[in-house]
């Protein structure tokens, strides 16, 4: 982890500000951990740049653990963003009724026509992909400490 001086110097987290380095979200907790995974988890869906920016700052808003937050962008990486582009194409060209392209004639059209469904399929993706990562993250939690509470009473 690079240190609180690091951040602060670093050109493109000046825009964040001191809320940064607050404590609060260094630490890992059952809400901060599930805020971290859905900020990460919905940022990732996005076709932009910059994903990383996206997840800080839902998790600085949300107050989610920073370090799993970058994480969970990586989701989508050089090797699952051409799939998951695909897959939020062809949910959004569904969610708005419009004929779906096949892969090989996909970039045969300009990209003002895969613009909205692409957008529309991320969006819903990202939010689902969100609550469902928030939703996990609360049960598994909750589910490790019951076992740890079962144990310790059988102990």
């Amino acid at each position: 982890m690079p240190s609180q001086a690091a951040l602060q110097r670093h050109k493109f987290l000046k825009i964040f500000g001191t809320r940064l380095l607050n404590a609060d979200y260094w630490h890992s907790n059952r809400h901060s951990c599930a805020v971290a995974i859905a900020a990460g988890l919905f940022a990732a869906w996005f076709p932009l740049p910059m994903h990383s920016f996206i997840a800080i700052g839902i998790a600085l808003l949300l107050r989610g653990y920073l370090p799993l937050a970058i994480t969970m962008v990586w989701v989508s990486n050089p090797l699952t963003l051409a799939p998951m582009m695909y897959g939020a194409y062809h949910v959004g060209a569904r969610l708005l009724n419009l004929p779906t392209q096949e892969l090989k004639h996909l970039f045969d059209h300009d990209f003002y026509s895969l613009a909205s469904p692409l957008l529309v399929g991320a969006f819903t993706l990202a939010l689902l992909s969100a609550l469902l990562g928030w939703l996990l993250t609360h049960l598994y939690w909750r589910c490790k400490i019951s076992r740890a509470w079962q144990a310790r009473k059988q102990r």
